[in-house]
């Protein structure tokens, strides 16, 4: 499998996104790729939970 940006696909990590008061929402949306099953991480907002817990673009959510 490979990644977003064409490097291979990393081993499957678990992130825990944890909403706080000092940020509205949790500051990533999903997306779908034509062709790849799944919904993937676009945007990740700086500075939010979800990059707090590691999220990057690209990531495709497996649960």
């Amino acid at each position: 499998a490979m990644s977003a940006n064409g490097s291979a696909a990393a081993e499957p990590r678990l992130c825990h996104v944890r909403k706080v008061p000092n940020f509205d929402g949790y500051g990533f949306n999903l997306h779908a790729e034509k062709g790849k099953p799944g919904q993937y991480i676009g945007k990740v907002d700086e500075g939010s939970p979800a990059e707090s817990a590691g999220l990057r673009r690209g990531d495709r959510i497996l649960e």
